[in-house]
């Protein structure tokens, strides 16, 4: 059994990072060494962030439009530019198995570009995710109504989009966290989601998650969530669920009515079957809807930095409005106290304890952990 787990060099996954937040996304997961399993593309309007990166797939689009200039935080500039270098997006995408979307939306190339080469993935029959961002609050309305019709134009081309709110991340992390740490710890969140979508995929295990699994589960409509679990020990392996299926910074949806789940456990030794079977009864416990597809998988990681993680995908969940304020903060600050003694410092309660959790540990954990 054990000569089952080898890598899967047939299986294509493109990452395209689209505008400043996409390519900086795709700029750490190359710098993480994810080249070596991925194709990964920076697209940008803006030629000198461009070459800042250290990427090697870089497409300048809209070069007679904007000069390389960029698109002056207007989507539509971002829509006609991705128009003129639609053959090149095309040509870059076309051989690829899974195309994974990443941008921050509430600008002009990411918002604008995006839902173009979501659609380019459908009309070649590529299965399409979209993993967006949306912009802080004190970004202002008019960035967040470019968001929001950004979510509304690539929602039909893609598979599946999943969002991940920057305001819940500063709301957890408090507000004497500095600027440029609030968006790595946003890149961040977002990095470790890819890091192990990809793992999941190109990694063959036991009990095996592929590529036709990948696109049942991204068939079905509506809103997705990712999320991610770390356990210590296989005893804990109950709460690294719980972390994966209720991170609070990953989506304003609820996984109850989910109509397909991929569960996916990592592990560094064999896990106990009692541990496998209850994993997943705990997952229908949750579940409302008594027909969702359920596709579980298990991959024996030696190197694994914890003895357990779990990889939650969902789909087709109705979409909830929620106010962020009432997100249990407590949970996101205890994770970035984990994450960043620094950041520790500013989160702890009076009583100089750091608050207790559930939730999103492993989401910034694996990244410091890898470094």
């Amino acid at each position: 059994m054990k000569e089952l787990i080898h890598s899967n060099p047939e299986l294509l996954i493109t990452v395209v990072g689209i505008g400043g937040c996409g390519c900086n996304t795709i700029n750490m997961l190359y710098e993480n060494g994810l080249s070596q399993q991925v194709n990964l593309i920076a697209v940008n309007t803006d030629l000198a962030a461009l070459n800042a990166l250290q990427v090697e797939n870089k497409i300048l689009i809209g070069e007679n439009l904007t000069n390389g200039y960029g698109a002056g935080s207007n989507p539509e500039v971002g829509l006609k530019a991705a128009e003129e270098s639609k053959e090149l997006l095309t040509n870059a995408i076309k051989n690829s198995d899974i195309v994974i979307i990443t941008a921050g939306f509430g600008g002009g190339t990411g918002t604008g570009a995006s839902p173009l080469v979501a659609r380019i993935a459908r009309e070649l029959n590529i299965n399409c995710l979209a993993i967006v961002t949306l912009p802080f609050e004190s970004e202002g309305k008019l960035r967040m109504d470019f968001a929001l019709q950004g979510i509304k134009g690539i929602k039909d081309p893609v598979h599946a989009y999943i969002t991940l709110s920057n305001d819940l991340l500063l709301k957890g992390l408090g507000k004497s966290i500095g600027l440029f740490a609030a968006f790595n710890q946003s890149n961040e969140v977002l990095k470790n989601l890819l890091v192990s979508l990809v793992q999941m995929l190109t990694d063959t295990g036991y009990v095996n998650v592929d590529k036709n699994d990948f696109a049942s589960i991204l068939s079905y409509e509506g809103e997705s969530i990712l999320g991610v679990g770390k356990a210590e020990t296989e005893e804990l392996a109950f709460d690294a669920l719980d972390q994966a299926l209720n991170n609070p910074l990953v989506s304003i949806a609820k996984i109850d009515t989910a109509k397909g789940i991929i569960f996916q456990l990592f592990c560094k030794s064999e896990p106990k079957l009692a541990t496998y079977n209850g994993l997943i009864d705990q997952i229908r416990e949750k579940i409302t809807n008594t027909s969702v597809l359920i596709v579980p998988g298990v991959t024996l990681d030696p190197n694994l930095s914890s003895e357990i993680e779990i990889l939650i995908v969902a789909s087709g969940i109705a979409s909830l409005s929620s106010d962020p304020n009432s997100i249990d903060v407590s949970k996101i600050k205890e994770a970035a106290c984990l994450e960043d003694d620094l950041i520790c410092d500013e989160l702890l309660s009076n009583d100089g304890k750091a608050q207790s959790y559930t939730d999103i540990p492993a989401i910034t954990r694996k990244l410091r952990a890898n470094k």
